[in-house]
């Protein structure tokens, strides 16, 4: 994982490590990261001093920590891959140095273990334990050995769904002191269906370089055509469990019609996508989804946000 023979890079200067610090961590990605304490805080919450207590903002940062600690971890993993296509993050890796990077990874995991168990000390919940127990060996077991869990084929998905979304989701919900609601899973899961649904095209997109290097993602098992119709099922499906989760929570709400609005321009990008893939070779495929794959994260950041509104909304009317 540390030595592939490279020469030890020059010393960066204090800028180039901070430039290259945040690259690896994927800070262009925080907009999004932001939505996911922030749906469930919403949801369970029933107060304002509830919603900005210190638990929230211990689970927050835990979640942003754990999130970016994958990152780097995928970096790290990928970092002869990247240097095909996704050349700035090889560049970030090679450029700290491999030790510096595991040494971030370490650093990092260590600082959110900390913040977690005080947390569970603070709220008496053992369960976060196991919850962050899990979540801390699918997000390290997903790009690196022995798991390779992004090499599994189709059950990549799950571990996508479950790494990202439902375990920081989960975990965020058990900071509070109130009981866990059915309904309130049911969002963060619905939320983690429509986001993936979306993210299949940034995935699909490294198709070529999956292929050189032999890992098996759920996009190569599936191909191009179906792992992006796949995409749109899952935008459907999500964006399903939301309405009926909010309904049976909170009844009717204004903010489904925003959300569902972004979530149907989801579904309107990722079918056209699919269409212009499809038929095509994969060279040829491959050029028309990356022409239109930089569009994906406007795409996940409003669906996100929408969400985040939605969350809102409810909470207001308690």
């Amino acid at each position: 994982m540390t030595d592939d023979g490279a020469e030890a890079p020059e010393k960066p200067t204090a800028r180039t490590w901070l430039i290259y610090g945040l690259r690896i961590r994927r800070v262009e990605f925080l907009p999004l990261t932001l939505t996911v304490p922030l749906v469930p805080a919403l949801l369970v919450s029933h107060s304002a001093r509830e919603l900005l207590s210190l638990n929230m903002l211990l689970a927050t940062v835990v979640v942003i920590l754990s999130i970016q600690v994958g990152n780097m971890a995928n970096c790290l993993a990928d970092r002869e891959m990247d240097a095909i296509y996704k050349t700035r993050l090889s560049q970030a890796v090679y450029g700290l140095g491999v030790g510096s990077v595991v040494r971030q990874i370490a650093v990092t995991s260590l600082a959110a273990a900390l913040i977690e168990g005080y947390l569970t000390f603070r709220t008496g919940h053992l369960d976060l334990l196991l919850i962050g127990g899990l979540w801390a060996l699918l997000g390290m077991g997903y790009s690196l050995p022995p798991l390779h869990l992004n090499g599994r084929g189709i059950w990549q998905l799950p571990v996508l769904l479950a790494v990202y979304f439902i375990l920081p989701g989960l975990f965020v919900l058990r900071a509070f002191e109130e009981p866990v609601s059915w309904a309130a899973v049911g969002v963060i899961c619905g939320f983690a269906c429509t986001n993936i649904g979306i993210i299949v095209i940034n995935h699909a997109e490294d198709f070529p370089e999956d292929v050189l290097y032999s890992i098996r993602t759920y996009v190569r098992a599936l191909g191009l055509t179906r792992a992006l119709t796949l995409g749109v099922v899952m935008l459907c499906v999500g964006a399903g469990l939301v309405t009926t989760s909010i309904l049976v929570m909170a009844g009717p709400n204004w903010g489904l019609v925003p959300y569902l609005i972004a979530c149907l321009l989801g579904v309107r990008f990722v079918g056209k996508t699919a269409l212009a893939v499809r038929g095509k070779s994969l060279e040829d495929g491959i050029v028309a989804l990356r022409l239109r794959s930089k569009l994906a994260p406007p795409h996940t950041v409003l669906v996100g946000w929408t969400t985040v509104l939605l969350a809102a909304l409810v909470f207001a009317t308690r």
